[in-house]
């Protein structure tokens, strides 16, 4: 298993306490769905959210507290430095207007900022990213 797989847990060995204390609104069960978070040596952080990304419950396991089975487990994509660091410079623009919303509901500064970036969306878009994306994926955006 590596960080970003989905994994569903099949069955616990050892039992995991809730803390209100906590961000969690429960603690891990059998038949959760989560991502690997982050890998350590002989552990990881799991993380199970609800359909609207909101976090359910975020925990370090070992790997003896856990059997899972790996339901999403794609590989990484490689952007060049260049395109990695372009695509952060738009995403930086993106944010700065729609981070808050009387940013993006001023139609003249959302007219800019289309007008100085459509290009490079059209970039990403049409080159760079459905480039990289796998061909059954491709074919399934083809059919929608």
């Amino acid at each position: 298993m590596k960080q970003y797989s989905v994994v569903r847990i099949k069955k616990l060995n050892r039992e995991f306490t809730f803390d209100e204390n906590h961000m969690d609104t429960r603690s891990p069960q059998v038949g959760d769905v989560a991502t690997i978070v982050d890998v350590y040596d002989g552990a990881f952080d799991l993380e199970c959210c609800d359909k609207d990304g909101c976090t359910i419950w975020l925990e370090i396991f070992d790997s003896k507290d856990a059997e899972f089975e790996i339901l999403d487990d794609l590989p990484s994509i490689k952007l060049s430095q260049n395109e990695f660091i372009e695509l952060f410079k738009f995403m930086e623009k993106a944010n700065e207007l729609f981070h808050q919303p009387m940013r993006y509901s001023e139609p003249g500064k959302v007219k800019e900022f289309a007008l100085a970036n459509y290009p490079l969306i059209k970039k990403f878009y049409y080159e760079t990213l459905w480039d990289k994306l796998p061909e059954a994926e491709k074919e399934r955006r083809l059919d929608e």
